[in-house]
């Protein structure tokens, strides 16, 4: 193998090498005034609380996954996230045809992720007697 060769392949594994061996071993944990919490890998914005976090350090608290309350007979559910007539799941337009077009597609866009939510949800759709 020529000397040139030889440099040019030296040059190309350093090259391939260098980004893993440059990338930092730690990242922010910064929180915003308001509360709100997000990672930065370089730095926190001005003003922001940050914390420094060792890449692979077990020590620092999991995030627990978040847990949905069930809904609980007569607790007060979002009525616009169930369909107020489930006759519209059963038609092609949804029920809304005599309206302005862009009307008309928004209400049929509703009326349709309504009706999917109450397929995906009955029972969160069911009304308590």
């Amino acid at each position: 193998m020529k000397l040139g060769h030889r440099i040019a392949f030296a040059l190309v594994l350093t090259a391939t090498a260098c980004p893993t061996l440059a990338a930092a071993d730690y990242f922010w944990n910064c929180t915003k005034p308001d509360g709100t919490k997000y990672a930065d890998a370089t730095q926190c914005d001005k003003g922001d609380t940050a914390v420094k976090v060792i890449k692979g350090d077990r020590t620092v608290p999991v995030q627990t996954s978040m847990v949905q309350a069930e809904a609980t007979p007569g607790s007060n559910l979002d009525p616009g996230v169930c369909p107020s007539n489930t006759v519209y799941c059963t038609r092609a337009d949804f029920g809304m045809t005599d309206a302005s077009p862009r009307m008309q597609a928004i209400t049929q866009f509703m009326r349709k992720k309504q009706c999917e939510f109450l397929k995906k949800f009955p029972e969160r759709c069911a009304k308590p007697q």
